[in-house]
């Protein structure tokens, strides 16, 4: 995900009374007020036997879900994906800006059978009032920075599905993701199918590239702010490198002691981002000013063409692993990577 510091600012921003959750469950209940595009999911024709009811812990509490949901609305970042690819469409995804202004990726358009009504802001600061107007009877906010108060809000609209306690926001294990998104629509053997497949696919390619073992690699971004930062292992952004075998450099260590998920660089630390290969989230983007930066561009990682530069597709992908991004960025990146090490 995009740096957690932003994240956390923007859910501050979220609504302050709780008379908000209110006017939006009188909203959906008295119908929709916006462009609710989608029809009722196939959730409730294709649940497991015996998957209802459903009890789910969660950081605050517990969601219990009573019966097989119709209408799935997805404010979790990539909760979407894992729920096409269980065969179901939601009616509301939020809106990651790099590549998509849809809530669907390219990755996974072809899993999805109309088109979910998109929710502009993909942080906390999502406006409740649109959620409550795609009258969804299931919430999923697994993968998203929700405090109780914001909690209290979307359970008044529908049962509401969040992230295990004492998971770190924004660097949620794929799985588990996954797994919570699989039993809130009563497909839990599904998931875990989805899961072993997605599994299987980075410990074959790592076992394709015994040289990727041992081997150092840094993640970095340029924020909108124009400053750096480099993605630490506990990230959501490096877990597929981490299944590849990578590892960051010793060098940035200490920077990301305690879980923290990523650190600011500037230009006298950029030698700090030395390592067999250096990865570049929307590297098109920002070529042109990192480039023009000299302490930058005398990196012996980027003067030796040991950096793999992403598209903004797979710049997305990458930061919101799932059973569908997982494969698609394995496909994209790993024949790079393996061009990229030293010889």
């Amino acid at each position: 995900m995009a740096a957690s510091m932003d994240r956390r600012t923007a859910l501050r921003l979220g609504f302050t009374s709780l008379a908000t959750a209110g006017a939006a469950a009188l909203v959906a209940a008295c119908g929709s007020t916006g462009d609710d595009r989608t029809s009722p999911s196939s959730a409730a024709a294709g649940a497991e036997p015996g998957a209802f009811p459903v009890t789910i812990q969660h950081v605050h509490g517990s969601t219990t879900i009573a019966v097989p949901p119709r209408r799935v609305a997805v404010v979790g970042i990539g909760d979407q994906d894992s729920l096409l690819a269980l065969g179901i469409t939601p009616v509301l995804a939020p809106v990651w800006t790099g590549s998509t202004d849809t809530g669907i990726g390219q990755w996974s358009k072809h899993l999805a059978a109309g088109a979910p009504t998109p929710l502009p802001n993909a942080t906390s600061a999502f406006s409740i009032e649109q959620v409550a107007a795609t009258r969804p009877d299931l919430i999923l906010a697994v993968n998203n920075a929700i405090t109780a108060e914001r909690y209290q809000q979307l359970s008044g609209i529908a049962p509401t599905v969040l992230h295990a306690a004492g998971d770190t926001d924004w660097a949620l294990p794929w799985q588990d993701v996954t797994r919570r998104v699989g039993r809130a629509v009563g497909k839990p053997n599904q998931a875990e199918d989805l899961i072993t497949s997605a599994e299987a696919t980075v410990a074959k390619a790592k076992a394709a590239n015994p040289a990727f073992a041992g081997k150092t690699a840094v993640l970095v971004i340029r924020w909108k702010d124009g400053k750096l930062r480099a993605f630490g292992p506990e990230s959501a952004r490096f877990q597929i490198l981490r299944g590849l075998g990578f590892t960051p450099p010793a060098a940035l260590a200490d920077r990301f002691a305690g879980g923290k998920l990523n650190t600011e660089l500037s230009a006298e630390n950029f030698p700090l981002l030395d390592a067999d290969v250096l990865v570049f989230d929307n590297w098109e983007r920002d070529r042109a000013q990192v480039e023009n930066e000299p302490t930058f561009a005398s990196l012996p990682v980027v003067a030796q063409k040991r950096l793999v530069g992403l598209d903004a597709v797979v710049s997305d992908a990458l930061s919101m692993p799932n059973p569908v991004t997982i494969p698609y960025v394995t496909n994209e990146i790993v024949g790079r990577l393996a061009a990229a090490l030293p010889r």
